[in-house]
């Protein structure tokens, strides 16, 4: 294994990481009332909200298939995450009954920031390369 391919694999395990802990974490400054809206809705919901935010950093994984610098995967990771925080910050479930819905669409609009982010981490790996090739 390459050291290109060994750190592109450790930036891909940091990318599941914090795609995982995200949406809890994100939660944090709203205190443990806006923490507990998600740690108390039981397993249940832990596996929901997990579940479907993995689509969001199963994304930003299958930009890192285009990549061979791990420099690259920040962008897609940046836009991504960065929407992503937003969004589960901002959702309060006990505001509205119909606001468990967001967690579904959420990171599926994040799909676009890290398709834009994506294609802006293949244009930098693209000039990574070439920097390195002369």
């Amino acid at each position: 294994m390459t050291p290109d391919m060994a750190s592109m694999r450790k930036a891909r395990i940091v990318v599941v990481v914090i795609g995982v802990l995200l949406p809890f974490v994100a939660r944090l400054p709203g205190g443990p009332d806006r923490m507990g809206q998600y740690l108390l809705g039981g397993v249940g919901l832990l596996l929901f909200v997990s579940g479907f935010n993995a689509i969001a950093w199963g994304a930003i994984l299958a930009c890192s298939l285009a990549y061979r610098r791990p420099a690259s995967l920040v962008l897609p990771a940046l836009f991504g995450f960065a929407f992503l925080a937003w969004g589960h910050y901002e959702v309060d479930l006990r505001e509205d009954a119909q606001a468990s819905v967001a967690l579904v669409f959420l990171p599926i609009y994040a799909l676009l920031p890290i398709a834009i982010g994506g294609a802006l981490g293949y244009l930098l790996d693209r000039h990574l390369r070439r920097a390195a090739a002369a």
